[in-house]
């Protein structure tokens, strides 16, 4: 049964976009916890195959990576199939991918698996912000994207917490299986709640572009990850460096060629959009490197249990959903450059008190410093979203969102392959030893404070257009 949003609405009447909203959190929960909970089941995956932490961290960035190729697919996968159609599609591969992992015997075919469930998720999670603006058009769109921050950013948080728990009592397959239920509800919600009307005439996919952009970003991230474990010099290690620059220029090259391209460049030729896209690329480093950085801190330096480690985040992101709420109402009120530069100073100053207090610090005195970079990251995402897509024409709207998600992502990805190579770098410079790893530690807390202080900079020349 086909239907368009304005058919929806007469039919569930005024209370239309509250269940849509809902649906959209629920659907996006699922993919974030996926994307965020496997970080505190890496020990217990390491040790099981065997593996070191070069190979261990493919599966959080191999995710992201994936994800962040197939939220270009989001919006072609929109016009071509409709949005309930896509999204229906992306949640069942997931919950098949997700079956398989639990009888995977090696750790290539769990990051397999992980790759294609990161393409599900950047097939679904666009869909969401596209269709908020599009309900929400003439009032209360600030709020909806606060609530629907909500669950969004507490994911990250409440992933660990739930899933660490988890693995000590069932073992990290638990860690697969945990957002099933939640993608369940949201596939048979979607046959009632989500359009289904169709452009396909308007709809074109650049397979070339795609391909090209695939081979660019996991060669970038290949380039870094054996450079982890091999000198520069070695084929293995320049290799993929070069085929990703030069995959990169035939990218960007064709970008600019062709009528509809992959990723729109020409949204970039607004100032405020290229600076809140240096925004996303932060804020999606300090989103999926901290909930990585942090767990492994815990469990490698402090001795936490994978249980314990995840049950300090889950206070902060308790925290962080009610910043996001508050984000959300303070972006009807507020510029995007004040709450952007707020936001990111929190987190800045929450990195560096992470850096700060020495090994054997209180579960309390962690679990502040965490809360409060997670009080940051909850002020940023609604900030982001208004700041970012309303410089832009109702037609470009729906890339806007594939955009921006995409840089975000982009960010989670590179920076947590980024301080993988940083922490792998400093253990080996400080002597390789327990302390040394401790020393690496804080130097990548540091590290992340520095990148957040310095990006205040891109968030004061995001101008929204809406107060």
């Amino acid at each position: 049964m086909r239907a368009d949003l304005e058919t929806l609405q007469l039919r569930f009447g005024p209370r239309y976009p509250q269940w849509l909203l809902a649906m959209l959190m629920i659907g996006s929960m699922a993919m974030v916890l996926a994307s965020t909970s496997i970080n505190v089941a890496l020990p217990a995956i390491m040790a099981d195959f065997a593996i070191g932490r070069p190979l261990a961290q493919w599966l959080s960035t191999g995710f992201l990576a994936a994800m962040t190729a197939g939220l270009l697919l989001s919006a072609w996968a929109q016009a071509r199939f409709g949005a309930r159609r896509t999204a229906q599609f992306g949640l069942l591969l997931f919950i098949v991918t997700s079956l398989l992992a639990l009888v995977a015997v090696s750790a290539w075919q769990l990051i397999t698996l992980r790759i294609f469930q990161g393409v599900c998720a950047g097939l679904v999670q666009p869909l969401a912000m596209v269709l908020i603006f599009r309900v929400y058009a003439y009032s209360g769109r600030g709020m909806a994207l606060g609530i629907y921050g909500l669950g969004v950013m507490l994911a990250p948080s409440l992933g660990p917490g739930i899933g660490g728990y988890l693995v000590d009592h069932f073992g990290w397959a638990a860690i697969f299986w945990m957002p099933l239920p939640m993608c369940l509800l949201a596939m048979f919600a979607g046959q009632w709640l989500l359009p289904s009307e169709r452009q396909a005439a308007k709809s074109r996919l650049d397979v070339t572009a795609f391909v090209v952009l695939c081979v660019a970003i996991f060669a970038a991230l290949g380039f870094l990850a054996e450079a982890q474990r091999f000198a520069l010099t070695a084929v293995n290690v320049w290799l993929p460096g070069v085929v990703a620059l030069l995959s990169a220029a035939a990218f960007i090259q064709r970008s600019r060629r062709v009528a509809q391209p992959l990723l729109p460049l020409a949204l970039w030729r607004h100032a405020g959009f290229r600076s809140a896209s240096w925004v996303a690329l932060t804020l999606g480093m300090g989103l999926y490197g901290s909930t990585y950085l942090i767990p492994l801190y815990l469990q490698t330096v402090e001795g936490f249990s994978a249980g314990r480690a995840g049950m300090l985040l889950l206070p902060a992101g308790l925290l962080m959903g009610m910043a996001s709420f508050l984000g959300g109402w303070l972006s009807d009120r507020l510029t995007a450059a004040v709450l952007l530069s707020a936001g990111l100073l929190i987190f800045a100053l929450s990195a560096a008190g992470l850096a700060w207090i020495e090994q054997g610090a209180s579960f309390l005195l962690l679990c502040f410093w965490a809360s409060v970079g997670r009080i940051g990251l909850g002020i940023l995402l609604p900030a982001l979203s208004t700041g970012s897509m309303d410089i832009l024409s109702p037609e470009e709207l729906a890339q806007g969102a594939g955009a921006i998600t995409f840089v975000r992502q982009l960010g989670g990805a590179f920076g947590v392959n980024l301080l993988t190579f940083f922490l792998e770098w400093r253990h080996s410079a400080e002597g390789g030893n327990q302390f040394a790893e401790m020393v690496a530690f804080k130097q990548g807390f540091w590290l992340v404070a520095a990148v957040f202080a310095v990006t205040v900079v891109a968030a004061l020349g995001v101008k929204s257009a809406r107060r």
